[in-house]
């Protein structure tokens, strides 16, 4: 009788002890997967950011999208954090931005440091305020947006910024290279809202005629190598373009420069907006083309040759629709540094040339033909955390 009941009691702790470790089991099974999970989410989310140039959207996973800005006429990498839940107001307060350093937003309102920035439009210079509003439209689940936008500075007798305002006031404003940018960091967005960026700028008259004179010239000579490269879209080592910039002769290099800017208008026809960026090749070949294409020739004809050019981005605030934006060329010369030219613009003007004079009618925003801070896009770049989707429109106004 002791045996038997020393043998339930032996059974029993085995049911026991089977029951604990199969609950066990499955609690440590269930909390495992739960870990594996957010693990998977942590890794999706900060991976596989990629950009492309048009309003659709490439994806790579279910948590993270990015789109940039429409191509020619229409950056940092910074990977927000998608756990976090900080809701940033999106409020009308104005901010004021120092355009020429990267600002530590640390307090509520910051004032520019007047940089050249005391009094108003004299002589040939115009003052406006140029306003640039990026709508977004937010649909599905959006933890956070990150977004860059490039924006004007100061540019030596061509532009004057005496103040600019922010709706939202910008992670930081920062310089690469010539170029100055705001970026901005939205936790948990609204369905739609508004980013709207205010600049009061002064615009002077430059141009070939204007750079002989003036007093204290632009020479701005730490890129000129670079500026005297094939890049992308400016192919000057292509064997055809080289062929024909050989072909050139003036007396002098502002003849020159003035023969190759002849050529490029003799062989170029005007066409309505392109939205890809097609290079300087295929603007040689197809004969036509919008202002990209036009500035995208007459550069890599000039590099040929060995002659230091850039493409400018920007707008021209007599334009039809001002929000597809403008392209242009600076040339640089030994006596007198970069002087801008407009053959697009001067192809459609009729007799009257532009080569020596520009009016004052131009707000530059790039000296970047390919901006890796906006992964090679134009004026804008966002991403999104999230499984939903987020769309920008852009509108600029002059007022």
């Amino acid at each position: 009788m002791k045996n038997k009941r020393m043998f339930l009691s032996l059974a029993f702790l085995v049911v026991c002890l089977l029951f604990i470790t199969t609950a066990g089991t499955g609690c440590f099974y269930e909390l495992g997967q739960n870990i594996g999970s957010k693990l998977k989410a942590e890794i999706t989310a900060t991976s596989g950011l990629i950009s492309n140039g048009t309003n659709t959207t490439t994806e790579t996973s279910e948590t993270t999208k990015s789109v940039s800005s429409p191509s020619n006429n229409s950056t940092e990498d910074t990977v927000p954090n998608a756990d976090d839940n900080t809701t940033t107001e999106l409020s009308s307060t104005t901010y004021n931005a120092d355009d020429n350093t990267t600002t530590e937003l640390s307090s509520t309102t910051y004032n520019a440091d007047d940089n050249n920035q005391n009094g108003g439009a004299s002589g040939n210079e115009i003052q406006l305020s140029f306003n640039m509003d990026y709508i977004f439209s937010v649909s599905g689940d959006v933890s956070n947006i990150s977004f860059i936008a490039i924006v004007p500075k100061d540019y030596k007798d061509r532009q004057r910024i005496i103040n600019s305002e922010y709706s939202i006031k910008p992670e930081r404003i920062f310089n690469d290279g010539p170029n100055s940018y705001a970026e901005f960091n939205i936790d948990n967005p609204p369905a739609s809202f508004e980013i709207n960026i205010m600049d009061e700028i002064i615009l002077s008259q430059y141009g070939l005629d204007n750079a002989f004179n003036a007093g204290n010239k632009d020479f701005d000579i730490g890129d000129l190598d670079k500026y005297s490269k094939a890049e992308k879209y400016i192919e000057s080592d292509d064997e055809d373009i080289k062929n024909i910039a050989r072909s050139f002769e003036g007396e002098d290099i502002y003849a020159l420069v003035q023969v190759i800017y002849n050529y490029v208008m003799d062989n170029m026809e005007w066409i309505v907006y392109v939205p890809e960026d097609v290079g300087a090749k295929a603007a040689l070949i197809e004969k036509q083309g919008d202002c990209t294409s036009y500035s995208d020739l007459f550069i890599a004809l000039l590099r040929a040759y060995g002659i230091p050019a850039r493409m400018i981005e920007g707008y021209t605030i007599n334009a039809t629709d001002l929000s597809k934006g403008h392209n242009w060329v600076e040339v640089y010369f030994n006596d007198i540094g970069w002087v801008p030219f407009d053959p697009t613009f001067d192809d459609n003007n009729g007799s009257t040339s532009l080569f020596n004079n520009l009016d004052n009618i131009y707000v530059y925003f790039s000296m970047k033909r390919n901006d890796p801070t906006l992964n090679n896009f134009h004026y804008f770049v966002y991403n999104w955390y999230g499984s939903g989707k987020v769309e920008v429109l852009k509108n600029i106004s002059v007022n």
